[in-house]
């Protein structure tokens, strides 16, 4: 459970409420890339280098897996 609410305040730390991305800072952008990847290695959420996301996988990988949890 520690996991799944890490990722949650990850992706509120990327995301606003209304699913546009804050100015939150490419290392942000990263963690959240990385995260995503550490539970699904085969959908692309992104280049971790540049912090470029694949913003409707990671919305959608959200959506699946965690959107019952604030």
């Amino acid at each position: 459970m520690e996991k799944l609410q890490a990722m949650v305040e990850q992706f509120n730390k990327v995301f606003d409420e209304h699913g546009n991305v804050k100015a939150c800072g490419r290392e942000e952008c990263i963690n959240l890339i990385n995260m995503c990847k550490a539970q699904d290695h085969v959908t692309d959420f992104g280049n971790p280098l540049t912090g470029m996301m694949n913003v409707e996988n990671i919305k959608a990988f959200r959506k699946q897996n965690f959107l019952r949890v604030k």
